[in-house]
């Protein structure tokens, strides 16, 4: 990644932050796939985060998802909440310009921080266990999964500006 020389607006930031945070969402559900493969015995999958998450709300108001439409929506999520991500990371980049590698992992850090360990988002929810509760592989899933997203988000951001 090279060194930026001068800064945009910040709707630019934004807007390039969301569109580098839908391209690291989208390598981020490569990267589960994968680890999947490697960690988990064979045959077993880990149903996605995005999907259980729109699955329990919909349970929680007493709605029945066929298993496409949980999985559909689940993508949106995930896809929404990464553009989010990536246009408030758009926007820090362009005004404090951390360092290349630590701004990608700082990204992922934070987003996993703030959705899978007791406090998160998901466990609060009662969406998913924390990583404590859960066996070591399907733990590790989600936290490689995140710091991959970072760091694509922040190389994608980085080839845009």
């Amino acid at each position: 990644m090279r060194e930026r020389t001068h800064q945009v607006s910040a709707r630019e930031a934004a807007l390039k932050g969301a569109l580098a945070g839908l391209i690291g969402g989208a390598v981020m559900m490569m990267a589960m796939k994968a680890e999947q493969k490697v960690l988990l015995p064979e045959g077993q999958q880990m149903e996605p985060p995005p999907k259980k998450l729109v699955e329990t709300l919909a349970e929680n108001q007493g709605i029945e998802l066929s298993d496409t439409q949980s999985m559909a929506a689940g993508m949106g999520v995930h896809m929404g909440y990464s553009a989010v991500w990536g246009a408030v990371f758009g926007v820090v980049q362009n005004r404090l310009h951390p360092p290349d590698l630590l701004r990608g992992l700082l990204l992922g850090g934070l987003v996993y921080a703030a959705d899978f360990p007791e406090w998160g988002l998901l466990p609060q929810m009662g969406v998913l266990p924390p990583p404590s509760q859960q066996p070591i592989e399907k733990a590790a899933i989600p936290a490689g999964a995140h710091l991959v997203f970072g760091l694509a988000t922040a190389a994608a951001f980085d080839a845009m500006t």
